[in-house]
């Protein structure tokens, strides 16, 4: 279980080198107790483990998601919170390899989809660790520790208001915190965070100075403008009327700030509009869109690279930027403040809504306005736009033939008003070798045929009569990427018998008085040889490839002798000779008689000696290993004219 204690304290030389970026990447491993992944880590990956360690490994990484953190969402995620997930993030948290924020986030969704207790547990590990951070003199010197603070302090604040936490802590944690807020000598951090703190356990109670909480005093705090207490009314006063009142000063708030006239003019309108919706959408029906635009930042510099996964029929999206030359996740992309639209009878371009708990009163575009014209990508409620990691391989195809640019059109009442636009590059594909699995099995004959009309790409078809298998290559990287016809290796030759054990010698006999002496033990017989180990077995012929090459243009005698280097059959390796039998043991040797001590009438004393051991036979010799088998032929690579 994560204790209260456990959360606290080159550049790039151009995506065709993706493979090799991709491999040093896939070395690099994070993990609890060892335990290494493979990064990077899409969420689809995620959700194939169980453990609290891969998730912490995915949150680690740069532009790692929360949406995995969250039941809710569309696409993966790691819903298993238990004692080892809190235990792990806990720990990620506080060595730093969790970005706080994205902590929270993730949190926020796992509290969401908790069972009471489990939930009630987190929040106390939460305010506890809050007020270690407050007691910890690493505020006054430690930006991480206070960024860690805001997280926890943000997290406890705007959780949902169903959510409790443990009522015996909380009074605790209250106690300590005033002590922490009084202490001399001073530590204005420390006692300022514990203020903060003190305020959202007590407007928990409904209390916020030590008096009430009622409409007076609620006037009173928009009267000073302190929009930050009253966004903390409005989420943890117990009284839900009084919660409604809070948000509706801020809306106010919001509302004599705005510079804009629609605003202000109609400001009684948007008072009802935001405090039913939390937002001030515009609608399309009366102000359709003139044009838009997004901001160059967003998502600039950066390209898609497309890595196959060939037997499965699959691929994953990465991207690459010149700043971060490995290939990493794709990034969820706000929409908000970077996408603006000119609407019609509209002062100012707008852009889409913010969450509803911003209580924003700018007109703002409903994120259910704005569509992305592409499977790819998605926008979620908040206006987030977020990739596809994992595809099939026939939307890789479609993709290879749709040019160098990944194209993401924007439409907002149905009216394309912009686009994204990223440089899209495939990786090399490992091989494609196809071959039986039944030892010795000639290859699969092929059809293959290459595709050149994409731009600076190939594009295989591989079929071998059951299944057809598709794969693209950058042109320039045509020259890595083999197609196989490979003939099954040979079965292992048998191996041979072990040869027998030698007979054991005879014991000699033992002295006997008066004057029989002992007789020596007889020799072991020798072990007999082992046998000679089996052929191996011949390897499979490869099988038959036709090729033909289509699309191709002028380039066609340059591509087809590429080709003819990287399409092959190849003849089934022989089977390895059995091993020859272990040669027999030799037999022991047989142990000599014992000796004996006499006495005659006069009692004088003889001593008769014992027999020597016999010796022990000789090994056997071991057999000779069986021979090889032969490699199977390579089969006939044809090429036809093509089109």
């Amino acid at each position: 279980m994560m204790g209260a204690r456990d959360l606290h304290p080159p550049r790039g030389r151009g995506p065709r080198h993706a493979t090799v970026a991709l491999h040093l990447a896939l070395a690099s491993a994070l993990g609890c107790a060892a335990k290494q992944y493979r990064l990077p880590m899409t969420a689809a990956e995620l959700s194939g483990y169980a453990d609290g360690a891969a998730l912490v490994a995915y949150l680690s990484q740069p532009d790692a998601s929360a949406a995995v953190c969250d039941r809710r969402s569309p696409g993966p995620y790691f819903a298993r919170v238990d004692r080892d997930t809190r235990a792990a993030l806990g720990k990620g948290f506080r060595d730093g390899r969790i970005a706080p924020r994205l902590w929270g986030r993730c949190m926020a969704a796992l509290l969401h989809g908790a069972d009471a207790a489990t939930a009630t547990a987190m929040l106390g590990d939460v305010l506890q660790a809050a007020l270690d951070l407050v007691e910890d003199g690493a505020l006054e010197r430690d930006a991480g520790a206070r960024d860690r603070l805001d997280a926890l302090e943000q997290l406890y604040a705007e959780r949902d208001a169903s959510l409790a936490s443990p009522p015996k802590l909380a009074s605790e944690v209250s106690s300590a915190l005033r002590r922490v807020r009084d202490a001399k000598p001073q530590a204005p951090q420390g006692q300022r965070r514990a203020a903060d703190l003190l305020a959202l356990l007590q407007l928990e109670q409904g209390r916020w100075q030590d008096r009430a909480v009622d409409g007076q005093a609620l006037d009173a705090l928009q009267g000073a403008g302190d929009e930050r207490t009253l966004r903390w009314a409005a989420a943890r006063l117990p009284d839900a009327e009084l919660r409604a009142e809070a948000r509706r000063r801020v809306v106010r708030l919001h509302l004599q700030a705005s510079p804009l006239p629609e605003v202000r003019g109609d400001a009684a309108a948007v008072e009802d509009a935001v405090m039913r919706t939390g937002a001030n959408p515009v609608s399309l029906a009366r102000h359709a869109p003139v044009r838009g635009w997004l901001d160059p930042a967003l998502g600039s510099a950066r390209e898609v690279v497309v890595e196959q996964r060939l037997p499965e029929q699959s691929a994953r999206l990465l991207g690459y930027t010149r700043e971060r030359p490995v290939p990493a996740l794709l990034p969820e992309l706000p929409t908000r403040g970077n996408l603006h639209v000119a609407l019609e009878g509209v002062s100012t371009p707008v852009t889409v809504c913010a969450p509803a708990g911003e209580l924003d009163v700018t007109p703002c575009l409903a994120p259910g306005d704005v569509q992305v014209g592409a499977s790819l990508a998605t926008l979620d409620g908040d206006g987030v736009l977020r990739f596809t990691d994992w595809i099939g391989e026939a939307v890789a195809v479609d993709l290879a033939h749709q040019g160098r640019k990944l194209v993401l059109p924007i439409t907002v009442a149905g009216r394309r008003i912009a686009a994204l636009e990223w440089s899209l590059w495939f990786a090399a594909p490992a091989d494609l070798v196809l071959a039986e699995t039944e030892e010795g099995a000639a290859g699969p004959d092929l059809d293959v045929r290459v595709d050149g009309r994409a731009p600076a790409r190939l594009v295989y078809a591989v079929s071998d009569g059951r299944r057809q298998l598709q794969a693209v290559a950058e042109r320039q990287d045509a020259r890595l990427f083999h197609v196989v016809s490979r003939g099954a290796p040979g079965r292992a030759g048998a191996s041979g018998s072990d040869g027998g054990s030698g007979s054991s010698g005879t014991d000699g006999s033992s002295a006997t008085c008066p004057s029989s002496s002992a007789s020596a033990g007889s020799p072991g017989g020798d072990g007999s040889s082992g046998g000679a180990g089996g052929a191996g077995g011949p390897g499979g012929n490869g099988g038959d490839v036709r090729v033909s090459l289509i699309g191709v243009g002028e380039a066609r005698e340059e591509l087809l002798a590429v080709l003819q280097a990287t399409i092959r059959s190849e003849g089934g390796a022989g089977g390895p000779g059995g091993s020859g039998g272990r040669g027999g043991s030799g037999g022991r040797g047989g142990r000599g008689g014992s000796g004996a001590t006499c006495t005659d009438a006069e009692a004088r004393t003889t001593t008769l000696s014992g027999g020597g051991d016999g010796t022990t036979g000789n090994d056997g010799a071991r057999g000779p290993d069986g021979p090889d088998g032969p490699p199977g032929r390579p089969g006939r690579v044809s090429f036809s004219p093509g089109a």
